[in-house]
């Protein structure tokens, strides 16, 4: 949809109009004579949440969606991001099965502003991103997700700013108590935990004074099956050298020229996680008269996210290819390929986090004016670490001591593969099931501190009017102080001791290799383990797995002769700390009139900002590569290794500076019978990703055949966009509600990661002249997108007894994007199919189907989401720089509740149903990326009110 399609909505728009007007005399009549025949009646839970959500959608001052606790301390889903995918337009991310992150039209978490009552929160992640996981859901009472942006909120967002709220307790006087206990079970992993939460609220002082109390305890136990690929790559196939041959095709006929695309590595993970998370919030009001409210709020966050994997990666990424079965997008999807030593691979992963958020807040009416002050503090403190373990697998009956055998195989020893499936299948002479087969290889060990801390204060002032026309006149300032650092430590040397000088000495303590053995009974078989049961194919079930790491990690220290291995120290070139300062500015007038067809409202204005960034880290230069030559094991079979030799890190500060004029316009039509037809134009930014704007580099220089770096860019700009909405919405009386969404945005600036190839100017032996693959973030014209929203609410309370208590909520998205410049970017390769010219993230389809049944003590509910596959990065890192995908997804929830009595109720409620997975491939699909099962989830718990 381009500009000019889009302005012809509005003939479209007024004809509606037109039909609203001529029918609004006979439907006034009709509503007025419902009106007074409808029986009032009180609804709670499902319907209560449901019917607040469309008042607050309806009356809102611009175009937006919204979500209700249904009662105290009991939002609609576990996690608030499962509860946002019910929107239309939202989509999520699940890191592990849960919801994490938020895509609203198509634009990824990045784009969106989330706020904790109106104020930024600092996030655990090294960017902008806010993952919901710490969020405790029982606590929020709401949430809105403004989709059209106004001048009176921040700036920040191309998709949506999101504001999440907390519950005030002068907002409900009196005493309300709540409490919840509840067992969580992963069937996956076959473990029970327990999940508690308490909420309470009272008012004093003849409800002058308000306090709010709430605290959530979860223990999560879940496990994680995946397959995955890396390292894709090619080879031609004329070149005999790298593939002996024969080469086909899936039809037998010789393959003889071209292309031929192949993972690097076959991955097989088996994850267990440890979740714990500690929430709680205080609020406390006072209002000493009617004139002026004092707010103070305090929430506290803590989440533990550990986690270990036992696996195992198949090196495929050598020479010696035979017996190649190439597919008609050129994939070598089977071969048999001259042994090289199979990997295990041990993970440690996870993240301690804490988020903190406080505020005071006061608000002063006086006569025609209202003014609020705000004043807000937030930090973030993260440790995510990444450890990785990685022995190699032998032909353990292979006597080492015979010249030729030294690596623990022979020229009859072989690995078969197949990738016609999801899954790849492997056969290989080489016993990965058996602990005699181990030998220790390569080991990393590293965690980065991260630390995030706002502060924001802003004035917002209200001056209404007795006019006729213009209602009331907005303006303000606000002004945040950010400050985000990433601190990166990891072990210094990856294979041998580097504090022996003595080359022969050292080269004797090197781990990297076959011929180092580790201690008896450190490893055992995962036997009668049911890894990717729902997948078919003979992959690898039945692997090694280690027992004790802190002992396989004390083994590597006794055989380099270095017990503190392991001890991480700082790598200034990879550590950075952003800061970022902006003051804004606005004014919005509201306005409303009457007509004889219908109400006039809405508003317009503009926001003005300034920005300054800077960027402060430490930057090395390469002096020196050469090839790494193991004196006692010259062939290691791990490819050319690099030494490679940096100046000292010399510390750098870059500054950035940048000013936007953010105009606005929302309109609304009330033709008074439930019908409105809204507008809204606006021009809208969101500034870089802090990760993406340091100047510290980041060096892969261990191989020659991965020879590359990444590096920040402290000079981007914000992406921007121009948008148009234009919004069809009716309200029926008895709660049901529909509307028809068009939305264009035209995006004059984008931000896209480029890729080159530089000469180093320096010939390796066996490898010829070394290139580096060198990746930054920059600046370019942006594409457009556009699409539309179907979203409808229906009771059935018009049908006759039980039925009466049905009801169906459903929405349905579509986008549509276009980036003719990423396009053309594209590098065309032989075998590579073009990632098009889509946007990165924007998935076509989308859609939710929820029926619910409420009546009396008793309510369900049963949800589907779907969101279709979408482009997710135009060159992967995992996929070794091809379009990487994420293939379409729908998932099945399932929540029940019954009321005992006024104070009691149970609950249960099932996650992903049906044992969705979640597949990602690269470029076409039968080039699989990632397949990975997390399981269903069970939770079964008792509330009780007071």
């Amino acid at each position: 949809m381009n500009k000019r399609s889009t302005f012809k909505l509005l003939p479209i728009s007024l004809a509606i109009s037109a039909a609203l007007t001529s029918n609004q005399a006979l439907s006034a009549e009709s509503t007025q004579q419902a009106k007074e025949e409808t029986e009032v009646i009180q609804v709670t839970g499902i319907r209560s949440s449901l019917t607040k959500s469309m008042s607050l959608k309806q009356n809102a001052s611009s175009i937006q969606d919204s979500i209700v606790a249904e009662d105290i301390g009991k939002f609609p889903d576990q996690n608030v991001a499962e509860s946002l995918q019910r929107i239309s337009g939202v989509m999520i991310s699940r890191t592990n099965g849960e919801g994490s992150k938020i895509t609203v039209r198509g634009f990824g978490p990045k784009f969106n502003a989330v706020k904790m009552n109106g104020r930024t929160t600092a996030t655990t992640d090294r960017g902008r991103e806010f993952d919901f996981q710490v969020l405790p859901s029982e606590l929020i009472s709401g949430a809105d997700v403004i989709k059209a942006s106004r001048a009176n909120i921040a700036e920040g967002s191309l998709g949506a700013y999101v504001n999440v709220n907390t519950a005030r307790p002068l907002d409900t006087p009196g005493m309300h108590a709540a409490g919840s206990l509840n067992l969580k079970y992963n069937d996956l992993s076959g473990e029970t935990d327990p999940k508690f939460s308490g909420i309470y609220s009272n008012t004093f002082e003849d409800d002058s004074i308000g306090v709010l109390l709430g605290f959530s305890r979860v223990d999560a136990t879940s496990r994680i099956d995946a397959a995955a690929t890396n390292l894709w790559a090619k080879f031609e196939a004329d070149n005999t050298d790298y593939a002996p041959g024969p080469i086909v095709d899936e039809s037998g006929a010789p393959f003889t020229s071209g292309s031929i695309y192949y993972p690097g590595r076959a991955e097989y993970n088996l994850k267990e996680e440890k979740r714990e998370r500690t929430s709680a919030n205080i609020t406390l009001q006072w209002a000493p008269n009617d004139s002026i409210i004092n707010t103070f709020d305090y929430l506290y966050s803590d989440l533990s996210r550990q986690t270990f994997s036992n696996g195992m990666q198949i090196p495929l990424q050598y020479s010696g290819w035979t017996d190649v079965v190439v597919s008609q997008n050129q994939t070598a999807i089977s071969a048999t390929k001259e042994s090289s030593p199979i990997d295990g691979l041990f993970k440690q992963e996870g993240q301690d986090s804490t988020t903190q958020l406080l505020g005071f807040n006061t608000v002063i009416y006086s006569d025609d004016w209202t003014v609020t002050g705000d004043l807000a503090y937030s930090k973030a403190k993260s440790e995510p670490k990444g450890n990785t373990f990685v022995p190699h697998y032998i032909n353990h009956t292979v006597d080492q001591s015979v010249p030729g055998q030294e690596r623990g195989l022979t020229d009859a020893d072989y690995i078969k593969f197949d990738s016609s499936g999801d899954v790849i299948t492997i056969d290989s002479s080489i016993d990965w099931g058996n602990p005699e087969s181990v030998r220790a290889h390569w080991n990393d060990v590293r965690h980065t501190e991260l630390e995030d801390e706002i502060f924001e204060t802003k004035i917002d002032a209200t001056h209404t009017f007795d006019g006729d026309f213009i209602e009331s006149l907005d303006f303000g300032v606000s002004y945040t102080d950010r400050e985000k650092s990433s601190i990166v430590f990891k072990n210094e040397n990856g294979c041998s001791n580097q504090n022996i000088e003595d080359d022969i000495a050292r080269a004797a303590t090197n781990t990297c290799g076959t011929q180092r053995m580790m201690s008896e009974g450190l490893f055992s078989i995962n036997s009668g383990n049911d890894f990717l049961s729902d997948v078919s194919g003979n992959f690898p079930r039945n692997f090694v797995i280690v027992n004790d790491i802190h002992q396989f990690i004390d083994d590597i220290g006794n055989l380099r002769g270095e017990p503190d291995w392991a001890e991480e120290i700082l790598d200034e070139a990879a550590s950075v700390a952003n800061t970022e300062t902006t003051l804004a500015v606005y004014a919005q007038v509201n306005f409303a009139a009457e007509f004889g067809a219908f109400d006039l409202s809405g508003n317009t204005g503009a926001r003005y900002v300034q920005t300054e960034v800077s960027s402060t880290g430490h930057r090395k230069e390469r002096v020196s590569i050469e090839k790494f030559v193991d004196p006692t094991r010259p062939d290691t079979g791990d490819g050319v290794v690099l030494d490679v030799e940096f100046t000292e890190p010399a510390e750098v500060t870059e500054k950035n500076y940048y000013n936007h004029f953010l105009p606005s316009l929302n309109v609304s039509l009330d033709y008074r019978n439930g019908y409105f037809i809204k507008a809204a134009a606006a021009k809208v930014i969101t500034r870089p990703s802090l990760e993406d704007t340091g100047v510290n580099r980041s060096y892969s220089n261990v191989r020659a055949e991965d020879f590359r770096q990444s590096r920040g860019n402290p000079y981007l700009l914000p992406y921007q966009a121009t948008q148009l909405d234009l919004s069809f919405e009716y309200y029926h009386d008895s709660g049901s509600a529909y509307s028809f969404n068009l939305f264009y945005k035209d995006i004059n600036s984008f931000i896209s990661s480029r890729t080159y190839i530089e000469d180093t100017g320096v010939d390796i032996d066996g490898w010829g002249s070394l290139e580096e693959m060198i990746t930054e973030k920059g600046n370019r014209s942006g594409g457009n997108v556009s699409g539309f929203e179907v979203a409808g609410l229906h009771y059935f309370d018009y049908l006759p007894g039980f039925l009466s208590g049905f009801g169906v909520q459903a929405n349905y998205t579509y986008t549509s994007s276009e980036d003719k410049d990423a396009e053309g970017e594209s590098i065309v390769q032989d075998g590579v199919k073009s990632a098009g010219g889509g946007l990165e993230g924007f998935s076509k389809h989308s859609y939710n189907l929820i029926g619910f049944y409420e009546n009396d003590n008793f309510q369900a509910r049963l949800a589907y989401n779907w969101r279709d596959e979408f482009l997710n990065a135009r060159q992967g890192a995992r996929t070794g720089g091809l379009p990487q995908h994420v293939a379409a997804y729908g998932q099945f929830d399932f929540s029940t509740s019954y009321d005992v009595n006024e104070m009691i109720t149970v609950s249960f409620e099932a996650i992903n149903l049906t044992n969705e997975n979640i597949l990602e491939f690269a470029d076409v699909r039968e080039r699989v990326s990632l397949l990975e099962y997390s399981g269903r989830r069970y939770q079964l718990g008792v509330t009780a009110k007071f």
